[in-house]
Parts: C-alpha cells; structure tokens; sequence
C-alpha cells in the first residue's frame, strides 16, 4: 500500500502554526497536568492508574488552540483511514498525533525543556501508559508491599523504576531512548513513520510495565513482600547543624503560615486523593485539622517531622522545594525504633484519629490506613513545598 504524507502536510504544520503563538497555553497546561498528578508521578513504582481523561484533551486542544477537526481531517487522508481494524489504533487519535507532531517541533527546533514536557504529555496519554498500565495489572491495583518488596529487593538497578527513583523520571528516560533512536523518520515524517514511531513508544513502555508486572506477580505468587521491621536509620543522623535548624524552621513557619491563611486547598486535596481515600474525604479531615486551634502544636510537629527526616537522608538536598522531597514524604517508611520516624508516625495518627471518624472505623485495614497516610503525607508535603516556593 502507498505510503502518504498527510500528518506532515495537514497535522504538522496546523500544530506549528499554533504551537509558536500558544506556547504559554501550553506550558500552563501542562503544570497543572503535572500537578495534579503529582503524587502518582512521583510515586517509587506505579501503585495505581494514571488516568487521561476527555477533559484532559479538550484543556489539551484548547489551550494549545489546536484545531481537532483539521488533525482529524489529516487522519481522513492516510494510507490507513480506510482501514477498519488498523493496527496501532491510537494513529487515528486526534490527541495522540497531535502531541506527536509537537515533538517533531520541539525536537527539529532544538527546545529542549518544551521536548520534555511534549514527551510526558505522549506518554501519560491515554492511548500509552494508562491503557499500559490496566493492560499489565488488570483485576486490581497492585499491593503495595509485595510492589515494595519488588523495588527493594527483586528489581535491579537495570530497571529504569529502580535507577532513576519515580514513575515519571522512569518513564521519561523510557521515552528520551525513543525519541532519540529515529532521527531519520522524525525528520522524514512519512505517515508510515508515523505509525511505527508511537509504535515504538508504545512497545518500549509496554515492556517497562511487563518487566514491573511479571516481577510482582512472581512475588505474589511466592507470597514475598515488605513487612517494615528493619531498622535502617541510625539515630545519630538526626543531629542537624544549626544553619540547617534554622532552614528547617524557616521552612515550617511558611507552611504553617500558608495553612492558616489559605486553608483547605482544594487543589491540592485531589492530586492527593485516592480511590481508597476521596477527595471530598481528605477536603474533610484536612478542615478539621486547620479550624481546631488544639491540633496546632501536633501539625507543627508533624511538619517539622517530616522536614528534619528528609533532611537526615543521605545525599539530601535539604530543599523542600525540590521534587525529591515529596517523593521522600510518600515513600513508605518502615517500622522501626528510630524515635523520630516513631514520633512523625504517632502525630500523624493523632492527627487522623482526632479528626476522622472514618479513619477510626478502617484503621485495622493495613491497606486503608496506609492509604490515609499516603493521602495525608501527600497533602502536607506538596502544602511544605509550595508554601517555600
């Protein structure tokens, strides 16, 4: 069948034209579609979906301004329109093209931070990591400790998971090797090589999950997972240097100061959600927390906590504002002896228990209320960032 060049001739140069007039649309769209994905992306293994929803791709087109019915037009015009069965069927997604033609542009014009931003935005779509994602854990969300278990102890630094410490650096480095294999059929842009390029990406990040899903399975079929019992941190890391004392205040003083003044965040509240713990939910406690003058000193504390333990960690950055520190903060902590992750654990429990009735009837549920704290830590980890902005 005669290849074509309608993607290049129609799509190409339609999101060109856009892209050079609605870069700032675009940039914004994609901060917030990282923030609110925030929690999931910088996750240590891929826990639970990652959704891409319609509303994701009309901010996408309408933000960009990107005309949909000129890319679907260029679909129309394909070697492969015809086709009903066509295999990839994400070539003839509007969305999918789309972005890939802005990573023809970023890539051939040498923009590096907006190529970034281009190649998580084709990644976390909905036709490539989410449908990924279900298609290698089908029936129910992976548990965490058999998914820890994996991390720590079956997985090696080979994986790209293990080697660069999140979901979205892991899939990021997944689509750098991609985008960087086919310089020729970038250049080229045949629809042909349109076909096989997110092909590939697909491929690529289909094998990352399969390698992660083939694991896990094997540790839950052995029955192997993390039950936190080491005692790994040495008490004698807690001393903080006085210039580090005073980071450390500074620091909490900002975000109690924003948790005052501002309130709940609403915003904040749904990248922190879950399907174990709601955002209505979470909106729910965390007002409880902020309007009660009693629960004051033990959220100071817990803040405090959660800052100093960062801190202590080796080769830390000791900067809340760097995106390692939420990942830190939602990072499963082990139980232990150590005093201070014993005291961060029983504020947050404080914290939970003095102002959810819900988390008092589930708390028995190991998984439940590893939720609750996954969501908690989450929400006061991103407040403590942006708060220090």
């Amino acid at each position: 069948m005669k290849d074509t060049k309608a993607i290049l001739s129609i799509a190409y140069k339609e999101c060109e034209s856009k892209i050079k007039s609605n870069m700032n649309g675009f940039k914004k769209y994609m901060s917030n579609f990282m923030s609110y994905r925030t929690r999931q992306f910088y996750s240590n293994a891929p826990y639970e979906m990652i959704y891409f929803t319609h509303t994701d791709i009309e901010e996408f087109f309408n933000s960009t301004k990107i005309d949909k019915t000129v890319i679907t037009d260029a679909i129309s015009k394909t070697y492969y329109a015809a086709i009903g069965n066509f295999n990839p069927r994400y070539a003839k997604d509007e969305c999918t093209m789309a972005i890939l033609c802005l990573v023809r542009y970023f890539l051939l014009n040498k923009m590096k931070k907006e190529l970034d931003l281009a190649l998580i935005l084709l990644s976390f779509s909905g036709k490539l990591y989410p449908s990924i994602w279900h298609g290698s854990f089908p029936v129910t969300p992976p548990q965490e400790n058999i998914m820890d278990y994996v991390i720590n102890y079956k997985a090696s630094n080979k994986f790209d998971i293990v080697s660069k410490g999140n979901v979205v650096n892991a899939v990021k480095s997944v689509s750098d090797t991609w985008v960087e294999s086919y310089p020729d059929k970038f250049k080229k842009f045949t629809d042909e090589d349109c076909v096989y390029l997110i092909q590939q990406l697909h491929n690529r990040i289909r094998s990352f999950m399969n390698n992660i899903a083939e694991l896990y399975y094997e540790a839950y079929k052995n029955k192997e997972y993390l039950t936190y019992d080491s005692d790994n941190v040495s008490e004698d890391n807690y001393r903080l240097a006085d210039n580090d004392s005073l980071k450390l205040e500074r620091y909490t003083d900002k975000a109690m100061t924003r948790i005052t003044a501002k309130g709940v965040d609403f915003r904040i509240c749904k990248m922190s959600s879950s399907s174990r713990v709601k955002m209505n939910e979470l909106k729910s406690i965390i007002e409880n927390i902020i309007t009660n003058n009693k629960n004051m000193d033990i959220l100071r504390e817990y803040i405090g906590l959660s800052i100093a333990l960062y801190f202590r960690e080796p080769n830390s950055s000791k900067d809340v504002t760097d995106l390692a520190f939420v990942s830190f903060c939602i990072k499963p902590k082990p139980n232990t002896k150590d005093k201070y992750l014993l005291r961060h654990k029983e504020c947050l429990d404080l914290l939970l228990v003095n102002n959810s009735e819900h988390f008092l009837r589930r708390k028995n549920n190991d998984a439940t209320r590893s939720a609750y704290y996954r969501a908690m830590n989450a929400y006061f980890a991103i407040t403590i960032q942006e708060a220090n902005k």
